[in-house]
């Protein structure tokens, strides 16, 4: 496989193509991964009071609906933002994934899952006392997701 750069200063946007004799498995992963660089370099527009942010998706451990607005959990801050959450679950990265009905998190921040087969089970994040919880329902996807 050959990688090869061009610059061309007439392109208004920066384009990647991937030429191959074949499509197969293993270009699909690079489209996928090159997909997922992109998304993770992405930012989310987000308030604060009367601030306005714009945070990277690794920044974000999780976002929830708390009535009327969506909280964006970041280790020691809560933003708001009036996209909806099944609008990001569109946009987000792989390593985000909803875990109910009102949450989406960054798997890549999960410490620990406390098991509850009755409930909803808490989620313990690395960098942050912060909790969120997955449903009944999002449990085995979860870990499914997180092994493999």
């Amino acid at each position: 496989m050959k990688i090869r750069i061009e610059t061309d200063e007439r392109l208004e946007e920066d384009e990647i193509i991937i030429r191959c004799r074949e499509l197969n498995e293993e270009t699909l992963e690079l489209q996928r991964q090159l997909q997922s660089l992109i998304k993770s370099q992405a930012t989310l527009s987000v308030s604060h009071g009367e601030l306005d942010y714009f945070l990277k998706y690794p920044e974000i451990i999780f976002m929830e609906t708390d009535g009327n607005r969506l909280a964006v959990h970041t280790k020691d801050k809560i933003f708001s933002t009036k996209q909806k959450l099944y609008e990001l679950e569109e946009l987000l990265p792989p390593y985000f994934m909803r875990v109910s009905k009102s949450c989406i998190l960054n798997i890549k921040e999960i410490r620990s899952i406390h098991k509850n087969i009755t409930g909803a089970s808490e989620i313990e994040f690395a960098a942050s006392s912060k909790k969120a919880y997955v449903s009944r329902n999002y449990y085995k996807l979860l870990i499914d997701k997180m092994t493999h």
